[in-house]
């Protein structure tokens, strides 16, 4: 499936904005991770940075995957609303 085929995520600012936070969650757990193995040598601060990651991906690919349906299914609607308008033809005789 190409990048053309799929449907565009919403353009909800809290959409958006819950993906930014969770790429920053992500962002951070990352660097835990590595800070709590090299720096602090330390393996509970290690798997907390792991987990950390593991949780927010998860989570951020859930609401890509959300945001997919979303904009398919307001995409249904809105060419739904047009065959509508279509087959109703001129408004005025």
């Amino acid at each position: 499936m190409s990048r053309r085929d799929r449907a565009p995520l919403p353009n909800d600012g809290i959409f958006r904005a819950i993906l930014i936070v969770l790429v920053i969650t992500v962002l951070g757990g990352a660097v835990l991770a590595l800070v709590g193995e090299h720096y602090f040598h330390d393996t509970a601060v290690k798997k907390t940075g792991v987990g950390i990651v593991l949780i927010g991906g998860f989570v951020y690919f859930f609401f890509r995957v959300l945001g997919r349906r979303e904009a398919k299914r307001r995409e249904g609607l809105d060419q739904g609303a047009r065959d509508a308008d279509d087959d109703e033809g001129p408004s005025t005789p």
